[in-house]
């Protein structure tokens, strides 16, 4: 992400979904990755490119983050958000040294979880919204040495029974394809274009860690008369 998503170096994302009593049965609770002693798998992510050296400044780019355990997506999965204008860029450098700020909106996507704690059904599915992922990378001389990324979504499953707030935050750049050539399939999620197909040549990619996710299903409230309030009261 040295242009904005030049590679995925890390991501806090915030996900808030609703999902469907019928399709999914999300178990209430917080659940974090591995590396901060939970279940959570940590990721792998890619971003992909419309062109190389993401010559369009993000505009198209699409995301792909999935679980890692040897094998992608086992367990969940945040992708298909795609930007439909340039990022926005920040630059605080002076004489090369300092931080660019890249703000990167990626509209609609999908979510999964497969079953676990967090999921009494065999998967839970859901469909994202906005994501806004805001890059903050450090130069020294003109060079990239660090990069936080933060990145808040938010995506709705049918039904609204449950709400699920998803954070990544953390992660490491592998590479990108100016450097050289994708990794092999299976290592890290392809490099998707905007139908969410795996088409695409160029791109970014790395690895996600330090995950936490909180599931919230309220309580509906229910109405009652004047009169069986005075009985409950009497």
């Amino acid at each position: 992400m040295m242009r904005c998503s030049k590679f995925v170096l890390g991501v806090v994302a915030l996900v808030t979904v609703s999902v469907t009593a019928a399709l999914a049965a999300p178990v209430p609770g917080v659940y974090r990755s591995i590396d901060l002693a939970g279940t959570l798998f940590t990721g792998r992510a890619s971003q992909s490119w419309i062109a190389p050296a993401n010559a369009a400044n993000g505009n198209g780019d699409v995301y792909n983050s999935e679980s890692w355990n040897g094998a992608l997506g086992t367990q969940w999965a945040m992708q298909c958000g795609h930007q439909t204008a340039p990022q926005l860029v920040q630059d605080n450098r002076f004489a090369g040294t300092g931080t660019v700020q890249y703000t990167n909106a990626f509209h609609n996507g999908n979510f999964y979880f497969v079953s676990g704690p967090w999921c009494s059904s065999a998967l839970c599915t859901g469909a994202l919204n906005l994501t806004i992922e805001v890059v903050t990378v450090q130069y020294v001389s003109f060079i990239p040495y660090a990069a936080v990324v933060n990145i808040n979504t938010s995506g709705v499953f049918a039904g609204g029974q449950c709400n699920l707030t998803f954070a990544i935050a953390n992660g490491v750049g592998q590479g990108d394809t100016d450097g050289g050539p994708f990794p092999p399939p299976g290592l890290y999620p392809a490099l998707l274009d905007l139908n969410c197909n795996p088409t695409r040549a160029f791109g970014s990619w790395g690895d996600v860690i330090t995950i936490t996710a909180k599931i919230d299903c309220p309580t509906a409230v229910k109405s009652s008369s004047w009169g069986q309030l005075k009985t409950q009261y009497r």
